[in-house]
């Protein structure tokens, strides 16, 4: 697929993925949510890829969610997606949900506006590093009488203390980076010159691991996420069983290993 509304780059085992529509703050439209699918898929398959940063194009927003003004445009042409889309895999969702299933990890470097699908795509991301002016809200219940649909109304609850989730869900008010960093969802908060150095910087950083090791570190911690600690069927069963075995049995595990006892720097296949 060719991208009009992202751009997507690959060098040194990092993808760079960009939302491109700064005049409209990076909003999605249709067309533009199946190209951003389509680059997790490719990212999500691609062996040489290990991890992805996700950012906007522009300093006035990472993404305002929804393009709410394609449909008053366009309001003949019809949604790719159903509309009682779930969770999946490879079938795309409307705005704000992504690709389910990327064990890789993904990073998301947020300058300006994360709002509505905005901040959806970031409760995908398993580090956010914001700029100072960086802002996170799901004002649906100002904006159209809504809630965010997709997937952040299960989300949100999911990844911010219940009473924060919650006011900012039913108020639509915006949170401040820093504020967020308080709360243990933002990561680090940087000037905005330095974001996607630092980004760049966690990148490298887990680049440095095995990949086969980060990704099932993040596949256990994710599935067993709402199983019991302790009774049958339990979170140890995804610890022990297929998932963890690829890990245990894999060249880059035995690599880790001898690089350690070597003294030296691991080099890494992904294999």
């Amino acid at each position: 697929m060719a991208y009009e509304f992202i751009k997507y780059e690959l060098k040194d085992h990092i993808a760079h993925l960009t939302l491109d529509r700064p005049a409209r703050l990076n909003a999605i439209n249709p067309p533009m949510q199946l190209e951003l699918w389509d680059a997790l898929i490719n990212f999500r398959e691609d062996p040489d890829a290990w991890v992805v940063i996700l950012s906007g194009a522009g300093d006035r927003a990472f993404c305002a969610g929804n393009d709410l003004k394609w449909r008053s445009e366009n309001p003949d042409e019809p949604m790719p997606w159903a509309q009682n889309w779930t969770s999946n895999p490879y079938k795309a969702g409307p705005v704000g949900s992504l690709p389910t299933e990327i064990w890789k990890p993904m990073i998301a470097a947020v300058d300006g506006f994360a709002v509505g699908g905005g901040m959806e795509i970031t409760f995908h991301c398993d580090v956010v590093i914001a700029s100072e002016n960086a802002q996170f809200g799901v004002p649906e219940i100002r904006n159209v009488g809504g809630f965010p649909g997709g997937g952040g109304i299960h989300r949100i609850t999911r990844q911010l203390p219940y009473k924060v989730a919650m006011w900012m869900l039913l108020s639509g008010q915006f949170m401040t980076s820093a504020y967020m960093q308080s709360i243990g969802y933002v990561n680090e908060v940087v000037p905005a010159d330095k974001l996607l150095e630092t980004a760049e910087r966690y990148a490298q950083l887990l680049c440095e691991n095995p990949p086969i090791g980060v990704q099932t570190a993040k596949e256990v911690a994710v599935r067993s996420l709402d199983l019991p600690i302790d009774h049958p069927p339990s979170a140890w069963q995804y610890q022990w069983d297929g998932i963890a075995a690829r890990m245990r049995d894999s060249e880059d595990a035995q690599e880790s290993r001898q690089a350690w006892l070597e003294k030296r720097k691991a080099v890494y296949h992904n294999r």
